[in-house]
């Protein structure tokens, strides 16, 4: 049977950690043989990473390339490196920037740290906490379980698989993907013990798969499913064009490339598996089960949902306004101001703070306790390095993102433009296969960007098309830790883990290729500031 506790809650597994770990703690998981690998990793990338720094600083300064801007490469390609190689976790790695920036003169102090109080920063912060509100009371796995119950999912195999994929992309589309993966493993374990299937049966396994491809299409439908990536590509494309992506304007192009991906999936998890099993009834038995136990909807949970709801209206108000009238029109700067992302988000995680669960105890919605182990500041340390980045890159006195594009002019001149967006694609989805997707997006994104407006392809949409790419990561298990998360809960043999994720990914680089540029480039109109 798998490996994972069904008994672990969702509270709990929402503040367990799989991302950077001492070696003592890889010892509980890894082989001998992987942590020679993790070891070697991290020691080159340990040295590689200001070595790399020095050579850039030494070398020539290239012709119409700015002291400033080689300095900024130089911090950047030393940043990337440590993302790869992790000698260090991410977000201490993510510091760096703010460190050496200021202090080579790059950009002042005021400048580079004012970033810290970037408005997706605000955004994520605030979220995390009424979100984490869902988590705390049961609403998540609650959701989860009303969908398997549904007699649709006791019809057949693939109608089982089909209710399973669709619940972890909803819940993936509000929590983000590596608690969503876990919650899910947890509950297609309960599913398995109760159909008596073991962890290498065809359904055990496309469960295993559902939960983390199911959690990477979820976490594109909406900003906050996919935090560090989503959020990081939103602020990278501010810096370098100037053009603001709302809350409502990423679900525009997230909600219909999320059904994509997932009727892709589906369709390809039917021709990959066979789907035979008797007894199915009882997987809808068990959800029902565990979702009576769970009783009627608490108070915390009426709650959480009440300020999920009121902050998604108030987010989609401004886009929607846009939509009709248009974005330089007076009362969509206007809603743009009063109805900001940021400003949403905090006054949603206030509500949640006031809400009270029960009254004469004074207890309310979400305390500060829980609120602190729903924030991730790793990936809001992250996310703001990218800023950072972007930032001094586009920085009038650096001119880096600039001097790209004309040497980029140079490479892509008469080469096709939808076949730049395929190798861009292409780069993005290979890349995440073997490095995390935030230092991919974060690499590829300040590169696609002046490419774009080299050639005259819309940049908004190249900077969506590469963070979605860079999310395409299926074939290895390093290639994003909800993909660890599977591998490590067992019955999947690696060969198979890469065969399966292999041909999906290359399936998604067209998909990704061309519905996300050309409907992103028709979407969002780019008009240079």
């Amino acid at each position: 049977m798998a490996t994972v506790n069904t008994g672990t809650s969702a509270k709990s597994q929402m503040s367990m950690s799989s991302g950077w770990k001492s070696f003592d703690e890889l010892k509980e998981k890894y082989s001998p043989t992987e942590i020679r690998f993790e070891k070697g990793r991290r020691t080159v990338g340990l040295w590689l990473g200001p070595l790399l720094f020095i050579l850039l600083l030494l070398m020539p300064t290239p012709a119409g390339m700015t002291l400033k801007a080689k300095e900024v490469l130089a911090i950047t390609v030393w940043t990337i490196t440590w993302w790869v190689c992790e000698p260090i976790p991410i977000p201490a790695t993510g510091l760096l920037p703010f460190v050496l920036i200021p202090a080579m003169g790059i950009m002042k102090y005021s400048d580079v740290f004012s970033v810290l109080g970037h408005e997706n920063n605000w955004l994520m912060l605030g979220a995390y906490i009424f979100i984490g509100a869902l988590v705390e009371h049961g609403f998540t796995r609650r959701t989860a379980l009303w969908i398997l119950s549904r007699r649709f999912a006791a019809t057949s195999p693939f109608a089982l698989i089909i209710s399973y994929t669709v619940a972890v992309a909803i819940v993936s589309a509000f929590l983000s993907n590596i608690a969503c993966t876990m919650l899910f493993l947890v509950i297609g374990a309960g599913i398995a013990e109760a159909l008596a299937i073991s962890e290498d049966h065809p359904v055990s396994k496309v469960m295993k798969f559902g939960s983390a491809y199911g959690s990477q299409a979820g976490g594109i439908i909406t900003p906050i499913g996919s935090p560090n990536t989503n959020f990081l590509a939103m602020g990278l494309i501010a810096s370098l064009t100037k053009f603001t992506i709302r809350f409502g304007d990423w679900m525009a192009f997230g909600i219909p490339f999320g059904i994509i991906m997932l009727l892709v999936m589906l369709v390809y998890f039917r021709g990959m598996f066979k789907l035979e099993i008797a007894n199915l009834e009882r997987a809808r038995e068990y959800a029902q089960r565990e979702l009576e136990a769970m009783g009627p909807l608490s108070v915390g949970e009426r709650n959480g949902l009440l300020v999920l709801a009121v902050a998604i209206i108030l987010w989609l108000v401004p886009s929607l306004v846009s939509a009709f009238l248009g974005r330089e029109a007076g009362l969509t700067k206007t809603l743009d101001v009063i109805l900001n992302g940021s400003v949403v988000a905090l006054f949603a995680a206030v509500l949640a703070f006031l809400l009270p669960v029960n009254w004469q105890e004074r207890k309310f919605t979400v305390n500060w306790t829980s609120s602190e182990r729903a924030i991730n500041w790793g990936a809001i340390i992250i996310v703001t390095t990218g800023f950072a980045l972007g930032n001094a890159m586009n920085a009038k006195d650096v001119g880096l993102v600039a001097w790209s594009a004309k040497q980029l002019a140079v490479v892509f001149q008469g080469a096709s433009p939808w076949l730049i967006v395929l190798g861009f694609t292409f780069i993005g989805v290979l890349l995440t296969q073997f490095i995390p997707n935030v230092p991919a997006i974060g690499m590829l994104i300040p590169v696609a960007v002046p490419a774009a407006v080299a050639v005259g392809l819309n940049p908004v949409a190249m900077g969506l098309t590469i963070a979605v790419a860079c999310q395409q990561s299926y074939a290895m298990p390093i290639a994003a830790p909800q993909m660890a998360l599977v591998y490590g809960s067992g019955g999947l043999k690696i060969t198979e883990f890469v065969k399966v994720g292999s041909l999906l990914s290359l399936i998604s680089i067209p998909v990704t290729a061309f519905f996300v540029y050309y409907y992103a480039a028709w979407l969002f109109p780019y008009v240079p500031k």
